[in-house]
Order: C-alpha cells, then structure tokens, then sequence
C-alpha cells in the first residue's frame, strides 16, 4: 500500500496525545476526520512493535496486556484476521507445520479475503469488516480535535511551476493569492519539490478512554502510514 500520511507524536499526556499529520501525496488531500482514523492510527503504531510475521502480521506486546486483546480484535477488522494453511487449505495451528484437528479447510470456516506466503507457511486472511471497526473505534476515541491545514501553497506560486503542457487561466490564476486546492495536480508539482517541514500538516489531539490505548505511542515517535481509518 502507498503511504498516505506522516505522523508524528509531540506528546503524550494521560489519556491524550498531541501530534501532527503531514500530507505526503496527492492520493491523500486532507486529514481524515472521523473517529476511526486516530484509532487506526493506535493500530499501526501497536502493529509496529510486533513480532515479525507478515506485513500488518505481527503480535505485539504493548507493555499492557489489558488491551492486547482488544488491539488484536481492531487490527483484524482492519486487515481480517490471518490464518495459516497447508498448501491445499487445510488450517495449521500458529507453527505453520501443525495441521489442526479435525481437519477443516479453511474456505469451509471462514469467509476469506486475500492469500499469500511468507517464511513460515502460506496463509489467508478473512475478511476486514468495517462496520465492527466503526462501532469500537467510537468506544475508543473520547474526543478527536484537527487544528487548520498549514503549509498549503497559495495560487500564484502554483501558477509558477514550470509547466508540462500549457493550460488556459495560468496567467490569471499567478495573480490569485487564496489557498490552492490540493487535489489539483499542479499544486502537488509544486508541494514536490519542498522539504517535509513544508509540507501541508494539521495538528491534531487525541483523547481516549483509557490511557493503556496509547501505550505503543511515544513522545517524538515519527512515522509514514497507509491508514486512513477504513478497513484495507
């Protein structure tokens, strides 16, 4: 998946955190505002201090086992829930060798999604269900804030890119000096050649229901992600 976000942690504070998100791409043009996103923003940090396992894989240990079991529930209505198999389908248990009894396909169990292979064995995936994500995220997040969009490059100085093919209005949009829409291609010509700090970013504050949800973030914790707060 294609990254779509940096984020970064300024502090973490009780049951809050203060951060930042950095737009990084045209294929994400503002900061997503539903509950979900900051959630799945949780699951991705907690995913990161896994195990190893395949990619979105992992089972980590937050340094909180309350909610070990909780973030495992909300990384699988992400991703749907990894399961190992023989090559012809049969459920293995989690040594990718020992095949389950009694034996059961697992397309005769679950409703599954994708499939694929990594050192240990092949194995599927069930299913990602947004809609049980939703329901727990609300649970989760007490209060969500989204400072402005900084950073955003106004209209002349997207007119001054060098063009790759002429288009009409360019001279009139160089004496415009709003905001310019960052789901026009131009402007992302523009945003290209700019350093990280320049990028668009909005502040953002994170409120939850229990202080252990932010257990896997960390004050000056900084990383790219492909979440936006639905199910892949």
């Amino acid at each position: 998946m294609t990254d779509l976000f940096t984020v970064s942690v300024d502090s973490v504070e009780g049951a809050a955190f203060h951060g930042r998100v950095h737009l990084i791409g045209a294929d994400a043009v503002r900061v997503p505002r539903d509950v979900t996103f900051p959630v799945a923003l949780l699951v991705d940090a907690w995913s990161r201090r896994g195990r190893g396992g395949p990619a979105g894989g992992g089972a980590p240990d937050t340094g909180d086992a309350r909610l070990d079991g909780e973030f495992r529930v909300l990384h699988e209505c992400l991703h749907g829930r990894l399961l190992r198999v023989t090559d012809d389908g049969f459920l293995l248990a989690d040594d990718g060798t020992t095949v389950l009894e009694p034996r059961r396909r697992a397309a005769e169990v679950y409703d599954l999604g994708g499939a694929d292979r990594d050192e240990v064995s092949a194995y599927v995936r069930t299913l990602t269900d947004a809609d049980a994500f939703g329901r727990r995220a609300a649970s989760v997040v007490t209060g969500y804030d989204i400072g402005p969009l900084v950073n955003v490059p106004v209209w002349s100085d997207v007119a001054a890119v060098e063009p790759e093919e002429w288009e009409p209005g360019l001279e009139e949009m160089a004496t415009w000096s709003e905001p310019a829409d960052l789901d026009y291609w131009r402007t992302w010509r523009l945003l290209e050649t700019r350093p990280f700090e320049e990028l668009p970013c909005a502040g953002i504050t994170v409120k939850v229901s229990d202080p252990a949800y932010l257990e896997p973030l960390a004050d000056g914790m900084r990383w790219s992600t492909a979440y936006a707060g639905t199910a892949n």
